[in-house]
């Protein structure tokens, strides 16, 4: 498998030899504050399927020719790129808060802890504006999706309304919706099912690999025991490990299932880690330097923004790279952007709601005991730039759409 670093590097390659021979310098001179690229540009949401390996993975590819929203799932680091160039003057004063990364109505889900956004592999610090348009842009989706692109302008509103009303009320709390109701509906106790699928999920090892990787996160079952005098080495006790391939923007990255002991000997006791290779995310300008290969912009976005972060957080290193863990739980439904709502109303509920999220969570831990201040920086922010933020968000849009035909087409012709 191709893995993302050298992908990364690849098309960045191919993006400037694009820029070099075909277009002029001043089609990349900065842009005032959320100015879309120059007549006559390409397409900075183009990412050419050539420059990518998906013959390990064929499901992605699928998953992305599908529709708009499974190709803006893929290009979620030149999405962030290009929001940091069109915003380039009115991020250099931006306040620098906790960030999602990849803010989009398909990462909210509903769980056995609770509600929210989840996967947070993108997570790092820096201007807001990169979750707001990123989460704008698949509120425009998801209505073109289901038919109803006369109300994306009113759910976008939602959504920066929600974000408003947290900024200013920190401890707001929002009822659950009828989405998150019918998917907590269908939960279930049945561990032995759950067991069963997760032998389904595992891909196997070669036995040097499966070796390596279990001595490799030695340190990591230490340190969490050295955290909770409750834990114990039995329960870290490798029962079975695995291969994972599953994902959109995740697919091309490395990723592991181990099944623990966990407090008793009951098989059906057990427990599932994931362990996610950290994602290099040096493209993004306009995140924080030095932030690309630190598992802790993952692990500190979890505990920050999420509603309920999961359990067993850490990092090991393993073949040079880093890995992030976190447990699974027995239930987990997330948002399928074609299915899961029965009307605008219920979408709103949602878009509000993560709305409340970013808004508590953009905030948390990162200036206290300023949080006061950074709440209201912020939220004076939102006000000079509330209305460039939706028009970006509607001519983002329009760009994703129109590259995700580009990368249909090219795809379609290369078969």
């Amino acid at each position: 498998m191709i893995r993302h670093f050298g992908l990364h590097i690849l098309r960045r390659l191919m993006i400037c030899a694009i820029a070099f021979t075909s277009f002029s310098t001043a089609v990349f001179a900065k842009n005032q504050p959320g100015e879309k690229p120059a007549a006559g540009a390409v397409n900075p949401l183009f990412v050419d399927p050539a420059s990518r390996d998906f013959s390990e993975n064929p499901g992605l590819l699928k998953r992305i020719l599908s529709g708009p929203h499974g190709y803006f799932r893929f290009i979620n680091i030149p999405f962030s790129e290009e929001i940091c160039r069109r915003f380039s003057e009115i991020i250099t004063t931006a306040p620098t808060l906790n960030l999602h990364g990849d803010a989009h109505i398909e990462q909210y889900a509903v769980t056995d802890l609770g509600r929210g956004l989840t996967d947070y592999d993108d997570s790092s610090t820096g201007p807001g504006v990169i979750d707001l348009l990123r989460f704008g842009v698949s509120v425009h989706l998801t209505c073109r999706k289901n038919g109803w692109a006369d109300s994306s302008t009113i759910l976008l509103d939602r959504f920066f309304a929600g974000y408003r009303a947290a900024l200013k009320y920190p401890k707001m709390r929002v009822d659950a919706g009828a989405w998150v109701k019918r998917a907590r509906a269908t939960f279930k106790n049945d561990r032995a099912s759950y067991f069963k699928w997760i032998d389904t999920m595992m891909e196997p090892m070669p036995d040097d690999d499966k070796n390596a990787l279990i001595a490799a996160i030695q340190p990591y079952i230490d340190t969490k025991i050295a955290e909770d005098s409750t834990l114990s080495p039995d329960y870290f006790r490798i029962v079975q490990t695995g291969d994972l391939q599953m994902g959109i923007g995740s697919a091309l990255d490395e990723k592991f299932l181990v099944r623990i002991r966990g407090k008793s000997a009951d098989p059906l006791d057990d427990v599932v880690l994931e362990f996610k290779e950290v994602r290099d995310l040096s493209g993004i300008d306009c995140i924080n330097s030095g932030q690309e290969l630190d598992p802790f912009r993952i692990l500190l976005g979890q505990t920050r923004i999420a509603y309920q972060p999961f359990a067993h957080l850490g990092y090991f290193r393993f073949h040079d790279k880093i890995f992030w863990v976190h447990s699974w739980v027995d239930n987990y439904k997330e948002v399928k952007i074609g299915k899961s709502f029965q009307s605008p109303g219920e979408l709103a509920e949602v878009v509000y709601d993560v709305g409340v999220q970013l808004g508590k969570g953009h905030v948390k831990q990162i200036a206290s005991p300023l949080d006061l201040q950074l709440r209201r920086e912020q939220l004076q922010f939102l006000k000079k730039n509330e209305a460039a933020l939706k028009t970006a968000c509607r001519e983002l849009t329009e760009e994703t759409v129109a590259a995700w035909q580009m990368f249909h087409d090219s795809a379609r012709q290369g078969e």
